[in-house]
């Protein structure tokens, strides 16, 4: 106790107390911690600044080679602000990385415009037969039909980053390979993207892509990564989403085709300021003609009501503003349509929206009319369009592959393809008639000011 008392009276005759000390001591730690923490932040700081130019052995550092196991149970490590370089915790990342895995979805609802982009977008990844496609696209159409052989369907095969990141960490990861003079994995720009009416050949134009040269040609075919961008409006988010799909660990594959869904041709102008310069077509066709694939009495579903089930009525409970709009140039209103009139509004708009991106385009794009197209792909679009050479033999196969019904699906029934317009014509209705004369008549003929 008196040791305690002397130590006490030192204090206060130095003007010191325990409280004072103590406080002091404090500072000092406190100051001394901060100093450390912001030493290692820019050894963090500095290790992050120069990953872009590291070697791409680093990526793969943080993501061993997987199995497709591990891919299905990767989905429960995902975070939510995206990928982590944790391998341990997203072993998926680096098949990512090798173009190992492919987007097959995105989903953009949550999407929000940031100073530097956009953030809150979601990417969907999974392996895909490309090589069945390739082998024989009437058997799979359509991208999603792919997505389904190639047991990508549902989440899980899937696995889900965050899509702004995972563009930013790829492209980095690319630009890495690049500098060591790899070809690894590369991104192929957009050779050129297809629009269409709907029911207008637009599916034999995507099998005539891939068949022409399966090896080097890419073709994705109402794709919904691609379908889900052109919604979300956002030039930058489409371009993220074309150097997704457009990357490639296959060295003989050289270009890469988008058809797009026929609503898609309300966006054209997205695909257009995300790639001025890309060459692009719309397939169109003759009104009646195109009405009758939609609404052939013979094959249409008729509800109890009398109202025509058709993929062109779809739109009839909640019709766009520009459907509203067209429909009143016309003299007309949306409710007193007929189902047959109704088709006939949509797929102008369509057609209209094509029109006003044709005049802007700048010659990039171009219009198809539906008769002869094989013969105007092969001797002008193809070569003369997108750039892209036509020898014999791809001359050949794509004659062969035009044989055969283009959305064949199956080997087991008759799907040879036949020419059609003129029976399309003699079954039409007055009802088709008439309202493909009011509504798709004008935009057919500017259309063809455009047409190759």
């Amino acid at each position: 106790m008196k040791s305690s008392s002397n130590v006490d009276g030192i204090g206060r005759r130095r003007g010191q107390s325990s409280t004072t000390k103590n406080v002091s001591t404090s500072i000092l730690v406190a100051v001394g911690a901060s100093v450390l923490v912001s030493a290692l932040l820019f050894i963090l700081s500095v290790n992050l600044s120069s990953i872009k130019d590291n070697d791409a052995t680093t990526y793969e550092k943080d993501a061993p080679p997987t199995s497709t196991g591990s891919i299905r149970n990767s989905q429960n490590k995902v975070r939510n602000n995206g990928p982590t370089s944790n391998a341990d915790e997203f072993p998926i990342w680096g098949e990512i990385m090798r173009g190992e895995v492919h987007l097959v979805n995105i989903d953009a609802s949550g999407i929000r415009t940031t100073k530097d982009g956009y953030m809150g977008a979601k990417a969907f990844f999974c392996k895909l037969d490309w090589d069945a496609y390739k082998k024989d696209p009437p058997s799979l159409p359509m991208f999603r039909f792919l997505v389904s052989q190639s047991g990508c369907e549902g989440k899980r095969n899937q696995v889900v980053v965050d899509l702004a990141q995972i563009t930013e960490k790829t492209k980095a990861y690319d630009k890495s390979l690049k500098l060591q003079n790899r070809s690894d994995v590369r991104a192929m720009d957009p050779t050129g993207f297809v629009f269409h009416e709907s029911r207008v050949g637009s599916t034999l134009v995507a099998n005539s892509l891939t068949a022409m040269n399966p090896a080097a040609n890419r073709v994705y075919s109402e794709s919904n990564p691609i379908n889900n961008a052109l919604k979300s409006d956002n030039p930058q988010l489409f371009r993220d989403v074309v150097y997704l799909m457009g990357r490639t660990n296959r060295i003989e594959e050289e270009n890469m085709f988008f058809k797009v869904s026929s609503i898609g041709s309300k966006r054209i102008s997205v695909m257009r300021e995300a790639f001025p310069d890309t060459p692009w077509i719309f397939v169109y066709r003759e009104g009646v003609q195109t009405m009758m694939s939609h609404l052939d009495p013979a094959k249409v579903d008729v509800q109890k009501n009398g109202r025509i089930m058709a993929v062109c009525t779809r739109a009839r409970r909640s019709p766009p503003r520009d459907l509203y709009d067209l429909v009143e140039q016309h003299g007309r209103r949306v409710d007193e349509l007929s189902d047959q009139e109704f088709c006939a509004a949509h797929l102008a708009s369509l057609c209209e929206s094509a029109l006003r991106e044709l005049k802007k385009s700048n010659h990039h794009g171009k219009a198809v009319e539906y008769d002869g197209l094989i013969d105007k792909l092969l001797d002008d679009i193809i070569p003369n369009h997108f750039g892209v050479t036509v020898d014999d033999k791809a001359r050949q196969r794509v004659f062969e592959v035009s044989k055969t019904y283009s959305k064949a699906k199956t080997r087991s029934v008759d799907v040879n393809w036949v020419e059609d317009s003129e029976k399309k014509e003699a079954h039409s209705t007055p009802e088709i008639r008439g309202a493909s004369e009011l509504f798709l008549s004008q935009s057919y003929t500017e259309l063809k000011n455009y047409s190759v």
